[in-house]
């Protein structure tokens, strides 16, 4: 008997029950992260930003993040952000149904009751909303579905923009497989040592041009006394 008469519940029937419950809240959470902002947690509005690791922001939040790092208390904890370099301005299509007021603006999200999304695939028209994979291309900022790039046999041109893409620069939005993550936190470190290689060259040629040129210098010189000494003969 259990302590309210009924029957006392199986640990099998204990654990799968947490396991469910566990379930729904990475699903939970999964959702909320294409609603919200990785930093403020404050609904996403455009202008919005992704990071190599997939992880959504608003560019205002990013700014704030990098005038006072601690203005919103763990946000070093959230990401390494460094510069506006280390982010990239999404190329976002709207949902008509969330502009046009036809959604409910409530933060609870649960699989019953879930907002409308405010972005949408601009190919398939599917919602992003965490139930479907997202992805977006590093070089253009582009953002489709995942679906969407499967179908056109995840072409060489953006689906959007049309420009190049190199399947290094697509980055999944938030991800949750641990595998795909490193291989972006790797990718990240690349990226950064290819652009602290190309400052450093960049810094050289500054010095290089604005050092004078000690043999033209020289010559200089050598000329101005070689008139001097004319001069004074003439005189």
């Amino acid at each position: 008997m259990g302590n309210d008469g009924g029957s006392i519940p199986r640990r099998n029937e204990m654990v799968r029950e947490k396991k469910q419950d566990e379930k729904t809240d990475r699903k939970t959470q999964l959702i909320a992260m294409n609603y919200f902002c990785a930093l403020s947690k404050q609904p996403l509005r455009e202008p919005v930003v992704g990071d190599m690791l997939g992880r959504l922001y608003n560019r205002e939040s990013i700014l704030e993040y990098l005038l006072n790092p601690t203005v919103f208390g763990d946000g070093a904890k959230i990401c390494n952000i460094k510069s506006l370099k280390d982010v990239k301005t999404l190329n976002l299509k709207v949902n008509p149904a969330y502009t046009t007021g036809q959604t409910n603006k409530r933060p609870v999200l649960t699989f019953d009751d879930q907002p409308t999304a405010p972005f949408v695939c601009p190919i398939t028209r599917k919602e992003m909303n965490g139930n479907l994979g997202f992805e977006f291309v590093w070089t253009c900022g582009c953002v489709v579905s995942t679906q969407a790039r499967k179908e056109m046999a995840e072409s060489d041109q953006c689906l959007v923009c049309s420009g190049p893409v190199d399947s290094k620069d697509v980055v999944p939005i938030n991800s949750q497989n641990s595998e795909v993550l490193d291989s972006l936190r790797k990718r990240a470190e690349e990226r950064a040592l290819e652009t602290k290689k190309k400052s450093k060259k960049v810094k050289s040629k500054r010095k290089h041009v604005d050092e004078p040129d000690v043999s033209d210098t020289r010559s200089s010189v050598s000329v101005l006394d070689k008139n001097t000494k004319a001069q004074k003969t003439v005189a």
